[in-house]
């Protein structure tokens, strides 16, 4: 779940929604500029379910007991976090191997302490207590992989987007497409930057300039969709911001809550390109 502050509310949205939009980028991904990422349906499947294993827990949202507000999409605890996502990578797995490999190393990468020293970039926070399940997930986490890639590799069809370098740019454009729908479902809009996307197969690299003009419009800059200007619709729901005496009453409010669509607009402004060479 990812949660706003707004005065005495919160706006909710869930972690599946933000996800679709993920999606909904993938699928628009690649024009003159920037070219479509291949396989194209397995790297769309990969972003539209990049946290399909937070399914369940959406319906039935965890408090903290602590605090007794409800946990968020980073500070939910890490025996449930590995859970959940373990739980959303088999059934990607399940359904494309190439797609759940991008979830899996994308999955990986959330517990990379290095990554919350990049602007745009979290990493899920972890007990002194809780390394020792964190280091056993990454290493089921990297022997699945491993499997993955070989199969991959003996497919003649898929052999040539599952080498390292490709696997990388395209665990890249996924990264990029994962801030982007954040930074709509985070707000309020600011300018921001998510840097190194790849730009084609070539190894050239360009940073996306996000720049709010005004309450719901956003400029991009290099622009790497089809469709310009791009509507955004992200869905929501309020709640009151306070402590909750346990979660059923959290639920009852919740359950009453009607979703609303916070709906944006994403545009080029006459965006160019600036890229550079990706470093090894």
């Amino acid at each position: 779940m990812i949660i706003q502050e707004h005065g005495d509310q919160l706006i909710l949205i869930r972690q599946t929604d933000h996800a679709m939009l993920s999606g909904f980028f993938a699928r628009a991904l690649g024009n003159e500029l920037f070219s479509r990422p291949e396989p194209f349906e397995s790297f769309c499947l990969a972003a539209a379910e990049h946290d399909n294993g937070w399914n369940e827990w959406e319906l039935l949202p965890q408090i903290d007991s602590k605090t007794f507000t409800p946990y968020n999409f980073m500070s939910i605890p890490t025996e449930e976090h590995i859970a959940l996502y373990q739980r959303g990578i088999e059934r990607v797995v399940r359904a494309d191997r190439y797609a759940g490999l991008l979830v899996s190393m994308h999955c990986a990468g959330l517990y990379d302490r290095t990554r919350a020293t990049m602007p745009g970039f979290s990493a899920k926070y972890v007990k002194s207590n809780e390394s020792h399940l964190v280091s056993d997930f990454l290493q089921r986490l990297r022997l699945q992989q491993l499997r993955l890639k070989v199969d991959l590799r003996a497919d003649p069809l898929l052999k040539a987007y599952a080498d390292d370098n490709a696997l990388q740019a395209n665990l890249q454009r996924l990264e990029a497409l994962d801030r982007l729908s954040l930074y709509f479902c985070l707000a309020p809009l600011d300018g921001s930057t998510i840097d190194a996307v790849p730009v084609n197969g070539n190894g050239s690299e360009a940073d996306w300039d996000l720049q709010p003009a005004g309450t719901s419009f956003v400029t991009l800059q290099p622009y790497p969709f089809q469709k310009n200007p791009l509507e955004i619709s992200i869905l929501a729901r309020r709640v009151p911001k306070r402590a909750y005496a346990d979660e059923n009453e959290f639920h009852k409010i919740l359950a009453q809550a009607p979703y609303f669509a916070m709906n944006f607009t994403l545009s080029a402004n006459g965006a160019r390109i600036h890229s550079r060479s990706a470093v090894a």
